[in-house]
């Protein structure tokens, strides 16, 4: 049913408004004296959608979900559609949900995420990879548009000055936006809503420096947003594509989760045409218009700026690391003793990619399920590392802290890691 548009006439009772004819006329003085009334039954309405668009099905494991994490979940993140994002991501498997929904709940909490998108985007990369967020799409129902400039950001020269780990730091500003944006449409539709997301080729190069990145840092990128923002995209709509994009859709499908893959769209040669009938002109980019036209295109979107070769990291492996190897399919360890007050530091350079955590040890059992996460983990690591993995962080309580590193991605690589750990006062 239409929401009602009120005229300046006679007669207005703010509930009657909820079940009136969308011409219905409705006095001045009347209106301005229900504008708190309004308000109200405009959530109250709200409120009533959202328990209309969820079902009694899905509200109930929503609520065994919700009490299985209620430890770990904030205010801020419980809301039914988060939750629901990662039952429908996951197939509605609580055995599967519920430890990886508070792995990503403890990495909200150690990067305070919650408050991040309040936050400036001002970290170093920004400059580099610009922010794409425009605004609703309308043209398909209850999504936020993202533009990525797929083509044109140089992700070579970011792979080969920062760490995988700063990457992302800079990256989940961006998500966290998105996920705002998600979230405050959906508290004003009353409904679940998603990312649009464009990725934009123009400028696409094929060289080997592509299929390493397929293979390696944007897949690594690609697999935390799938972990960590679970069914958060609605679809990945690609425009401008080069006449290889088979090739490089060959070698990226298969590093694809199923869910991701389905909901990729490749548009044609009319792309520019087709992209209006899926989102509307003011948040696609103005450089998508010809120099002499001021539209249709209104969007105004920063482009991304290349990294000068001269910053790329040119370290070696120091002398002073030791090695740990990690047979294929396999997991290993280093455990350091710290106090509290005290920083945990450490240097890593691999022949592969892996995955890495760093846990409280709980002396009691070597069950890792039942120890504290000290530091995010980190399921795909791209490697062999362009610039080490480096990073430090406070201890804040005496005890032993774990180095786990994971080779379960290969099935014959030995991954070799030189390490410098370092627990500074």
């Amino acid at each position: 049913m239409p929401w009602p548009r009120l005229l300046l006439e006679e007669d207005f009772h703010p509930e009657q408004a909820l079940n009136s004819p969308a011409d219905r006329v409705f006095p001045k003085q009347q209106c301005v004296r229900s504008l708190r009334s309004i308000r109200r039954i405009v959530v109250n309405k709200a409120m009533f959608i959202e328990e209309m668009t969820i079902s009694e099905a899905d509200r109930e494991k929503i609520e065994e979900l919700r009490n299985l994490v209620k430890e770990h979940i904030t205010p801020y993140y419980d809301t039914d559609y988060n939750l629901l994002r990662w039952l429908k991501g996951h197939d509605y498997n609580l055995e599967i949900i519920t430890p990886k929904l508070i792995n990503h709940l403890m990495l909200r909490k150690l990067w305070d995420l919650d408050t991040l998108a309040d936050k400036p985007r001002n970290h170093a990369i920004h400059k580099h990879w610009k922010s794409g967020l425009t605004g609703e799409a309308v043209k398909t129902p209850n999504c936020v548009v993202n533009i990525e400039q797929t083509g044109g950001n140089d992700y070579w020269g970011m792979l080969n000055t920062y760490p995988i780990n700063e990457i992302l730091r800079a990256r989940i500003h961006d998500l966290e936006s998105m996920l705002r944006a998600v979230m405050e449409l959906e508290k004003k539709n009353g409904e679940q809503c998603a990312i649009f997301y464009i990725m934009d080729m123009t400028g696409l190069k094929m060289d080997r420096k592509l299929m390493t990145l397929v293979t390696g840092g944007l897949a690594s990128i690609s697999a935390f947003m799938a972990e960590h923002y679970v069914e958060m995209v609605h679809s990945f709509v690609l425009v401008n594509v080069p006449h290889f994009i088979s090739a490089i859709w060959t070698v990226a499908r298969p590093l694809l989760p199923e869910k991701t893959r389905l909901k990729v769209n490749i548009l044609g040669s009319q792309w520019k045409d087709e992209i209006r009938k899926l989102a509307d002109e003011k948040c696609l980019p103005t450089y998508w218009n010809e120099e002499w036209q001021a539209g249709p295109f209104l969007a105004p979107i920063e482009r991304g700026v290349d990294y000068p070769e001269d910053g790329y990291y040119r370290g070696e492996i120091s002398s002073a690391a030791k090695i740990l190897q990690v047979p294929a399919g396999k997991t290993a360890y280093v455990d350091i003793e710290a106090k509290e007050g005290t920083h945990l530091s450490w240097e890593l350079h691999t022949n592969g990619h892996f995955a890495f955590t760093i846990y409280e040890v709980n002396k009691e059992t070597d069950d890792l399920s039942e120890m504290k996460n000290f530091y995010p983990l980190f399921s795909k690591v791209p490697g062999p590392t362009m610039v080490p993995f480096g990073d430090s962080a406070p201890v804040t309580k005496t005890g032993t802290y774990r180095f786990w590193f994971g080779n379960q991605h290969a099935w014959f690589h030995t991954l070799r890691i030189h390490y410098i750990i370092e627990n500074k006062s």
